[in-house]
């Protein structure tokens, strides 16, 4: 059997923005300042604090430059604040493709930064929800969002193909600093059904994903 594989861009000089504060309320509203979104984009926020029901995968409605209202990225419904105050911090990126990944072994990417970059992403793996929990938008689960039994994923540990040895810890992330980045990974996906790159801290700089995945067959 010959080896099979598919080839993504999962994201293009995707340049994150810091988030600032947000509305514990209905819909919530972000400020993410310059945050160049319109409306109907969809994004990724992690890290956010006190109102942990910012962070996840949405569709959004633009406010102004510097904010935006959250809105489910399948129904469009308002999204609710999580009723512990006003949120805090995280990071705000559009958002990358998400691959299904349960046809294939192992993937590969490069990831390049342009310009100085400062900033740490790590790979999110999922074998989707359980079929009670799923709906009939799917089983994907909400990357970024607050992991549990309900939404379940985990991050990967990887490879760095530079020396072929070096194993990034999957809760630690690629943590890159410098300008002009250019580095190449493997992961085992293990046949789970979804992978996600995502950014978990950002100072500075963009940064573009090409991934390959492989049956690994021979």
């Amino acid at each position: 059997m010959q080896r099979q594989t598919k080839e993504y861009t999962i994201a293009n000089s995707i340049t994150p923005v810091a988030v600032t504060s947000s509305t514990d309320a209905t819909p919530i509203v972000v400020t993410a300042t310059s945050h160049g979104l319109a409306t109907g984009d969809m994004v990724v926020i992690f890290g956010h604090t006190t109102n942990v029901a910012a962070n996840g995968i949405f569709k959004v409605v633009k406010v102004n430059a510097n904010s935006f209202q959250l809105t489910d990225r399948h129904s469009g419904a308002s999204v609710a604040g999580s009723g512990a105050g006003a949120g805090a911090s995280g990071v705000m990126a559009a958002l990358p493709k998400i691959l299904l990944t349960s046809d294939f072994r192992s993937a590969s990417f490069s990831l390049h930064t342009a310009g100085s970059a400062s900033m740490t992403l790590k790979v999110a793996l999922s074998h989707g929800k359980l079929a009670s929990d799923a709906d009939a938008n799917g089983d994907a689960p909400n990357f970024g969002a607050t992991v549990a039994d309900t939404n379940p994923y985990t991050y990967a540990a990887i490879v760095d193909l530079e020396d072929g040895s070096t194993v990034v810890e999957g809760d630690t992330g690629i943590v890159l600093a410098g300008t002009d980045v250019n580095k190449t990974y493997e992961v085992n996906t293990n046949l789970q059904k979804y992978l996600c790159i995502f950014p978990t801290a950002w100072t500075a700089g963009s940064y573009t994903i090409k991934m390959i995945l492989s049956t690994d067959a021979q």
